[in-house]
């Protein structure tokens, strides 16, 4: 009889443990996606300001919907569709087109931002159906 009962106690312990484990881990990975969000948003206006500083009135026209130069957010790119590929021809520019390069004016941090801006304007021109 006693042995019944502490195998009873011992698994809505283990029950309980496991329900707290869960609870812990959800919480734990709400704030991770609110931190991750908020890093997101900062780089997107971090880029934001740096792409129109450096890329907006020049060539690529407000919010990259082209000009002199190509569109920016209709998610086609000659020279590499991938964050990297973009975030290298910031940086280092484009062989035998008038993309220079802007590594030297511009930080790691600033060039992820802007992809996170062209990125994210993207979403939002896909998003209204453009």
């Amino acid at each position: 009889m006693k042995t019944n009962r502490a195998s009873k106690l011992q698994i809505i312990l283990m029950m309980s443990f496991a329900f707290a484990l869960l609870l812990i881990g959800a919480v734990l990975a709400t704030s991770s996606y609110a931190a991750d969000d908020d890093a997101n948003a900062a780089a997107i206006e971090l880029g934001k300001a740096r792409f129109g500083e450096k890329c907006g009135g020049f060539c690529h026209g407000a919010g990259g919907k082209g000009g002199r130069a190509p569109c920016l957010i209709c998610g086609k790119f000659k020279h590499g569709e991938s964050d990297d590929a973009i975030a290298r021809n910031i940086a280092d520019g484009i062989a035998g087109t008038p993309m220079g390069s802007f590594g030297d004016k511009l930080n790691k941090e600033e060039i992820q931002g802007i992809v996170a801006f062209l990125r994210d304007k993207q979403k939002a021109k896909a998003a209204e159906g453009q």
